[in-house]
Order: structure tokens, then sequence, then C-alpha cells
């Protein structure tokens, strides 16, 4: 993949996901049980959050630092299952009280901004494997993912929405 492929996939993920929603429909994205009790809208939180961790890595690329940002308390480390479920917990928490329309916003201007990263960061900063040591031998583009939508929640979603009448 190359910088122009990846800003593409960046593009056809916002456009895949604006429709994705379009077929969800605001009428039904504060209904709890698309996924568990959550609602689609905590979904679209989670995801946020998440995404938000990546365009903080993005942007301390792009300013050539360490990312320091830490979203969720101190000690839980991402890659212990346990952990990752009192991260997902925290998560939900921080969220399920927000506005549907600023969960919507985040998503979106999350979008803009991975964009912006990918169009401003170089060739060498999202390519090479040995850039950025934080980074632990895999390049920064790889940080530019969009599995754990399709993967792990999508299916499920979609199962959820053949089962929720809109409106």
């Amino acid at each position: 993949m190359n910088k122009q492929e990846l800003l593409e996939s960046v593009e056809r993920e916002a456009d895949l996901w604006e429709m994705f929603l379009g077929e969800v429909g605001e009428e039904r994205m504060e209904k709890p049980g698309a996924a568990g009790e959550w609602s689609f809208k905590d979904i679209v939180a989670h995801l946020s959050t998440w995404r938000g961790n990546t365009l903080a890595r993005l942007r301390a690329a792009r300013q050539d630092k360490t990312p320091s940002a830490q979203f969720w308390p101190a000690g839980w480390d991402e890659e212990d299952d346990e952990d990752l479920e009192k991260i997902n917990e925290w998560i939900y928490q921080e969220n399920c009280d927000r506005s549907l329309p600023d969960v919507l916003n985040e998503s979106r201007q999350q979008f803009r901004y991975l964009r912006e990263l990918v169009r401003t960061l170089s060739k060498e900063d999202l390519f090479d494997p040995d850039r950025f040591a934080w980074m632990e031998g895999q390049p920064l583009a790889s940080l530019v993912s969009f599995e754990h939508f399709h993967n792990e929640h999508e299916p499920a979603l979609r199962q959820w929405l053949a089962n929720v009448p809109a409106g």
C-alpha cells in the first residue's frame, strides 16, 4: 500500500461509515441491544474513543514526538484481556450520557482529521517500520485500520439491524 491508497481507504471507510449510519437511522441509534445492553450510539462512542487513541499517535508522529495521551486510567494495558474489558466498560461509562448529536459529530470529525493526518504525514513517516521506535517495528500506517469494526462489530450490528424495526 502506498500513501494514495491509504488515503483512498480512509475516504472509502468514511463513505461506508456514513452509509452505515444512514442504514441504522437516528431513530434506532439509542435503542439498547445493539451489543448486549449497549445502544448503537454506545458502539459509536466506543469506536470513537479507540480511534481517538489512534489519532493521538498519528498526531504525535506528525510532531515527531512519542505519544503521551492516556485515554483510560493509568496502568490498564489494552493488550491484556482483563484490562481490555475494564477499558471498554470505562469507555461506556464515560460516554453513555453524551447526546447522540455529540457522539455522531465526534465520529465524523475524526474521519476528517484522519484524512488530514494521512495527507500531511510523509511517506517515510507512514510506511518506514523503523521510523518511530515506539511503534516497535510496525509502520505507522498499520494504525490506520478499520478491521476491528468490520470483524468485531459490523456483523453483530447488521444482525441487530435486521431484527430492530426502523421508526
